[in-house]
């Protein structure tokens, strides 16, 4: 009895910590876009925030390849690991100055 009340108590924090999806407007989506294509051509790096079931997330690393098809960004990070970042998961988008 002991363990499953510390495994409601432990769920109910994590469900307690987490946020809704913000909504982003048409003219967010473009700003992002352009921001993705410049540094894709520029190879500048970029700081994406992104919404993962709940929670958010923060990526930072370079645009190496825009999959269309899959709508995934091939990002690699400080580390030089690809990362493969959903676009539809991407909250906020800007240059790592």
């Amino acid at each position: 009895m002991m363990l499953e009340q510390l495994i409601q108590l432990k769920q109910d924090l994590i469900d307690g910590s987490k946020v809704e999806k913000p909504s982003l407007d048409d003219k967010q989506i473009d700003e992002m876009d352009i921001l993705v294509s410049e540094a894709l051509e520029f190879n500048k790096e970029l700081k994406f925030k992104l919404f993962n079931k709940g929670f958010v997330e923060n990526v930072t690393g370079r645009v190496h390849y825009i999959n269309f098809e899959q709508q995934k960004l091939h990002v690699k990070d400080q580390n030089d690991n690809t990362v493969y970042i959903n676009m539809n998961n991407i909250i906020r988008v800007i240059y790592n100055d």
